[in-house]
């Protein structure tokens, strides 16, 4: 991390500030990466640690995930007693913690950046254009490996990217060349930042894989100061028989080993290539046929490299928490959190989905 983060952080216990421990000198540049260093909060005296130059700053109750992958570090740092349980276990802990070690995998294993990322998240964040980010601080909540993190930054935004998973190490690389974006690991129902801090927040593709969706929103708009823009992206309906298979399929796929759901997506991802991806690449090039290819399923994945297919089956079988939004519904977020200027638009490639943008008031 770097140090001129610290001012945006805020403990996920207490909400105090952090500054670096005592026995930890400061660099001399708030631009340098700071790394194996522990943050203490002046609230409450918590520790917590930078690990790969990522500060995991998760609550209680859910430090022992970064216990388990880093060892060595927690006993290094043993008189600390970093993440010892003192509050009480959040509701739905255990699927949060399938979803992290999901999405952990996932975004670890299917990491790769592609040029079809850039006009992937122009489309998911219509109608902000690639100019609104230029010089404005923004959040990315829920970053996973980073594709949009990087587009976000690139345009010219300062970003903050959180993810509960270990796919941060594969954003913080997907964005390490970047000097304006930092990646912090943290949970969004504890978001480790400070309130109405931020320009912008944004969260593609993550509410609906929460357990409250809507709780999460609420998170989001906390984050952004009056003034700004918080913006989501979620599952319309989904109808037909791709989501009547992947139902059925998901009750035995969200208790699969991930390694093994790995390879059956891989099958999955073969199927796709040969009975819908090739045939429309073929049909589409002729007007007679072209009515015909748009009926195949999932058939915009034919324009993505064969990873991305598998990554997709992976994404929409893992994970135990799904949950689909209509237009009222999602539109009644903005409206109870007192948003402005509220623009909802439909979204429609395989699948129905929304994205929605509004701007926070000013609070009184």
């Amino acid at each position: 991390m770097k140090l001129s983060l610290l001012p945006l952080l805020a403990c996920p216990e207490c909400r105090g500030d952090l500054l670096l421990a005592p026995d930890f000198p400061a660099p001399q540049s708030g631009d340098v990466e700071i790394d194996d260093v522990l943050l203490c909060c002046q609230g409450c005296g918590r520790h917590f640690p930078v690990i790969q130059e990522i500060p995991r700053m998760l609550p209680d109750n859910l430090m022992d995930t970064v216990r388990a992958n880093y060892p060595d570090v927690f006993k290094k740092y043993a008189q600390y007693n970093i993440g010892a349980p003192r509050g009480q276990v959040s509701r739905h802990l255990a699927d949060t913690r399938r979803t992290s070690r999901s999405f952990g995998y996932q975004w670890n294993v299917f990491s790769a950046m592609y040029e079809d990322w850039e006009e992937n998240f122009k489309d998911y964040v219509q109608p902000l254009a690639p100019e609104f980010f230029k010089g404005r601080l923004g959040l990315d909540m829920g970053c996973g490996f980073g594709r949009h993190l990087y587009w976000a930054g690139t345009y010219g935004a300062r970003m903050v990217g959180v993810d509960l998973s270990q796919a941060v190490l594969s954003a913080h690389r997907n964005t390490a060349h970047l000097p304006n974006v930092n990646v912090v690991q943290g949970d969004i129902y504890n978001l480790p930042l400070k309130d109405a801090a931020f320009d912008f927040g944004y969260s593609i593709g993550v509410l609906h894989h929460l357990p409250d969706p809507r709780g999460g929103f609420g998170r989001l708009v906390r984050k952004v100061r009056p003034g700004g823009a918080a913006f989501a992206w979620v599952y319309g309906v989904r109808r037909g028989p791709v989501e009547w298979l992947s139902v059925a399929l998901r009750k035995i796929t969200t208790r699969m080993p991930l390694r093994m759901l790995n390879v059956l997506c891989w099958i999955i991802a073969v199927i796709l290539r040969i009975f819908s991806h090739y045939p429309y690449r073929v049909l589409s090039r002729f007007g007679p046929t072209k009515a015909l290819a748009e009926k195949l399923p999932i058939k915009d994945h034919a324009r993505y490299p064969f990873s991305v297919t598998v990554a997709d089956a992976f994404d929409r079988l893992s994970v135990p928490l799904v949950q689909y939004y209509n237009e009222p519904e999602f539109r009644q977020w903005f409206e109870e959190e007192g948003l402005q200027d509220i623009r909802i638009l439909r979204r429609f490639k395989n699948n129905e989905s929304w994205r929605g943008v509004g701007i926070v008031p000013p609070r009184t």
